[in-house]
């Protein structure tokens, strides 16, 4: 898997900065940052994007217990959709990206929406297992019978081979 690159979406204290502490949040926070860790590692871009369509204050930043990089493309959004009104497209095929891995929150909202932008545009598109916030648990469960998921170990054989 050679033109592959990782979203993450919308980790803000406004969104899910009232889960820090809770199994979830620690779960789905270490899966993220141990699969943005691999991205790095082997040379693929990772794209921290921010939704700022409901205010830009210290509460839409991202959580600090989200390991953000240096070299990791930062992008603000104003829509659900990370495609939408963004230079998010052109920046992933300007780096011959043809798959995106999403994680981050909410299932419901901007991380399908984002699913859906990418699949209109061209792009494959996988949900990080174990990698996902949801307003409501029975989403996951839904999410996990329906649509298409890559877990860690997975993406390290991918990315490492």
């Amino acid at each position: 898997m050679k033109h592959v690159a990782l979203l993450i979406i919308d980790v803000q204290q406004a969104f899910v900065g009232h889960q820090q502490h809770t199994p979830m949040y620690e779960n789905t926070m270490a899966y993220i940052n141990a699969t943005s860790k691999m991205f790095r590692q082997f040379k693929h871009p990772v794209y921290v994007i921010r939704d700022l369509e409901e205010g830009e204050g210290e509460d839409y930043q991202v959580v600090n217990d989200l390991v953000v990089n240096d070299i990791d493309v930062k992008m603000d959004k104003y829509y659900n959709n990370s495609f939408w009104k963004t230079s998010l497209e052109e920046d992933l095929k300007k780096k011959g990206i043809d798959t995106v891995i999403l994680c981050g929150n909410a299932l419901e909202y901007c991380v399908t929406a984002t699913y859906f932008g990418a699949l209109e545009r061209g792009f494959k598109a996988l949900f990080l297992q174990q990698g996902i916030f949801a307003v409501d648990l029975k989403s996951l469960d839904i999410l996990y019978a329906t649509r298409p998921l890559i877990s860690f170990t997975a993406l390290s054989t991918l990315l490492n081979a």
